[in-house]
């Protein structure tokens, strides 16, 4: 069970890491993006609510749920426009890391507000996990950021973090909801689905109908996306059996990071240099710390 559950979740990083490549290559299309999000959404909801259709539960639970997972899902449409304004001006391998780094914020907030057990581990993770942070801004790539868009790109990657980690924080939230039916909380994802589909009204008023350049991206990013949440559950399922749920997310979330960060070193010839590296180790040692 341990070792299925492992495997499935080191399956979920290379997902979240394929994941990271195309939304990487939309991201450098000039044109089409906004229908590169309708049409990914579009495919995500479609896969998310005939896979797993939601049981027929009241309605006010319902929308009890909708109330939270519609804004968690509007934050991370919004966290990753902000990813790509800053890819668009630096790296992607920096940019992926300082948002992923994201998953800092529902720890903390667990802590903090929800009284969850805290050890040395966690609160070592969560201190490193921030302070990568720090060489990871200060960190320049050679041939890869645009000249004088350094300060932009902290910006949008640092808001891109700050919606993300709004976003992971929400979708904590039904679990914690008194008089919420274990079944209300299958819409979860499918609710989560439906935020990016209305990209359709950007893509229609700013006129792009390049569709045939942009809709194998999309289907791709949609299918992965898809993927990527059926592996984590199952990975949930059979660490859960061992006692060891608690690594899952940190254990994807971390090799997807290192899996990205390789490809835009072999594939985009990223240079972040010292600093980018420091960074990186720390992110992912702090990653994994969170998973104890």
């Amino acid at each position: 069970m341990l070792f299925s559950g492992i495997s499935l979740t080191l399956l979920t990083g290379l997902l979240w890491s394929a994941i990271g490549m195309v939304y990487s290559r939309a991201a450098e299309k000039k044109e089409g993006f906004y229908t590169f999000l309708f049409f990914s959404s579009l495919f995500f909801a479609t896969t998310s609510w005939s896979v797993t259709t939601p049981a027929v539960v009241p309605w006010n639970e319902i929308l009890r749920i909708a109330a939270v997972m519609i804004p968690a899902g509007m934050a991370g449409q919004l966290g990753f426009l902000a990813l790509r304004e800053a890819m668009r001006r630096g790296s992607h391998g920096i940019g992926w890391c300082i948002a992923q780094a994201a998953m800092v914020c529902p720890f903390a907030v667990g802590i903090l507000f929800w009284e969850e057990p805290s050890s040395a581990f966690r609160l070592s993770g969560m201190a490193l996990l921030l302070g990568s942070l720090v060489p990871l801004a200060c960190s320049r790539n050679n041939g890869t950021e645009v000249p004088g868009t350094h300060r932009a790109f902290l910006v949008c990657a640092f808001l891109a973090f700050l919606l993300l980690g709004l976003q992971q924080t929400l979708t904590l939230v039904p679990n914690r909801l008194s008089g919420i039916s274990g079944a209300a909380l299958g819409w979860r994802v499918p609710l989560l689905s439906l935020c990016g589909i209305n990209w359709i009204g950007m893509a229609l008023y700013r006129h792009e109908w390049a569709w045939r350049e942009i809709l194998p991206l999309a289907f791709l990013y949609g299918v992965l996306v898809a993927a990527g949440q059926w592996t984590l559950f199952l990975a949930v399922d059979c660490l859960s059996g061992a006692e060891a749920a608690g690594i899952a997310y940190p254990l994807a979330v971390g090799s997807s990071i290192v899996l990205f960060f390789l490809y835009t070193r072999v594939v985009r010839r990223e240079r972040s240099g010292r600093l980018g590296m420091v960074g990186i180790l720390l992110a992912v040692t702090g990653i994994f710390l969170l998973a104890f």
